[in-house]
């Protein structure tokens, strides 16, 4: 599937579950060069895509052998027409031989600190996150959701089935367009979306917002990690609660989550949901007390089937018989739990431990940062120094060194930026849920100007 978020998108979905057929999602950003990737690991005999995509796929052609059936949604030359397919297709329903176990779908990863591996969910899986979904946030048919979030991402995906679950409305648009999401919201009074870095700044700064009636959303769902204050600011200006979730393409994105209230900055302590097994544990698989950062590694029925074509990456992934998230949390005495950061984004900088979820809520208190992105850079000396990528908020040019001394009131010498860089938001990589990519700001050249 090469498509936007759309009905029949959602048509497809439920038919290729039925059937027990697989779908590989495709991610619609990427070039058709990349997409191949994905097409050659995941061997599909059908393609489907929408009219404005199909060009790019329609390129690889030649080499994609797998390929029996190319079937386009709108009318196109060479291809089978979708709408066509159904208007001929016999009323009688072939019969539903899907097992729990097959694999629904392929989800690739965000990519956001590398190459995207395919990970495969189960019939079981998907089922289980939205019956777990649609509990946890008590969601009923009368709930509606904001589906502009794409069905290859694992947040469009898990909130699609929970809709699909309680019979409730799935509002499916092509992309985070904010006045087309405040039309839908007032037009079919829907209550929850998620807003993720990004979509959560264009629809809470947006200056018709006002014009529009937002009174039937009831709850957001999103990172306020990366931006505390600003989740306040929304909740306040829409009288909503905002999820702060934790989660993953792997495991589903609700493993855990906190609740802020109306105006609330976010505690960031979040508690497990359920049908899952959580453990906090150091490198050798042994559990952490309270108050020590380990590793986050879980097991129960929405976990992966594992990675597509991937044998290493799935010992790597299973060791001892647990999902390894590769986040760093802590637990709390009361049971609940803290994000530190991805363990592979440690910065060793002269000897010390620094992580980006140390620094980047700093420096967005700072009235002039709209967004930032910190991570380590070669340094002759330190082994590692600190660089942080900033968005300013429109109308501001802050100056490194403004930034700087906001940081010493703030944050001890080591975690300090060495190097800082402001860019506009529209230049800052992104994955397709709006996560800025870390690995790709890395490749960045660094000069003199920006040194602080």
């Amino acid at each position: 599937m090469l498509s936007e978020t759309r009905p029949d998108y959602v048509e497809i979905y439920a038919a290729a579950a039925a059937l027990g057929v697989t779908v590989v999602a495709l991610n619609i950003r990427l070039h058709p060069e990349e997409q191949l990737d994905w097409l050659e690991r995941g061997a599909p005999t059908v393609v489907i895509a929408s009219g404005p995509l199909a060009p790019g796929i329609e390129s690889l052609r030649e080499r994609l052998a797998s390929v029996v059936h190319w079937v386009s949604l709108e009318p196109r030359t060479g291809w089978l027409d979708y709408e066509g397919l159904l208007a001929e297709a016999s009323p009688i329903e072939p019969p539903r031989v899907a097992a729990p176990d097959d694999i629904h779908n392929v989800l690739f990863t965000s990519g956001t600190t590398g190459r995207p591996k395919g990970a495969l969910i189960s019939q079981r899986a998907a089922a289980i996150r939205g019956l777990r979904l649609a509990q946890w946030l008590s969601l009923a048919q009368h709930d509606g959701f904001v589906g502009w979030l794409p069905l290859y991402h694992c947040g469009g995906d898990d909130s699609f089935y929970a809709s699909f679950h309680t019979g409730g409305v799935f509002c499916a648009l092509h992309k985070a367009d904010s006045e087309t999401m405040f039309r839908v919201i007032a037009r079919h009074r829907l209550t929850w979306t998620l807003l993720l870095p990004g979509v959560l700044t264009d629809f809470l700064n947006h200056p018709r917002r006002p014009e529009h009636d937002l009174s039937s959303l009831h709850f957001a769902i999103g990172y306020a990690n990366m931006s505390p204050d600003l989740v306040a600011l929304l909740t306040a200006a829409l009288s909503i609660r905002f999820y702060d979730a934790f989660g993953q393409s792997e495991a589903s994105y609700l493993l855990a989550h906190g609740v802020s209230e109306p105006g609330e900055t976010p505690h960031l302590r979040k508690q497990p949901s359920p049908l899952m097994e959580l453990r906090i544990v150091d490198d050798d698989m042994n559990d952490l007390p309270p108050g020590v950062p380990g590793e986050c590694v879980v097991r129960g029925p929405t976990v992966m089937s594992g990675y597509l074509d991937d044998a290493a990456a799935n010992e790597e992934a299973f060791r001892g018989g647990w999902l390894h998230t590769g986040d760093l949390l802590r637990k709390e005495m009361d049971g609940a739990l803290s994000f530190v950061d991805r363990k592979r984004y440690l910065i060793k900088t002269g000897g010390e431990n620094v992580y980006p979820a140390e620094v980047e809520p700093v420096l967005t208190r700072h009235p002039a940062v709209q967004e930032v992105c910190v991570f380590g850079v070669p340094d002759p000396h330190w082994g590692e120094a600190i660089k942080a990528v900033i968005a300013p908020r429109p109308g501001v040019v802050p100056s490194g060194a403004d930034i700087v001394d906001f940081c010493r009131e703030r944050l001890a010498g080591y975690k300090r930026p060495r190097f800082i860089e402001f860019a506009a938001p529209e230049r800052l990589p992104r994955s397709a849920t709006g996560k800025l990519q870390r690995h790709e700001l890395a490749k960045w050249p660094i000069d003199d100007n920006q040194k602080t």
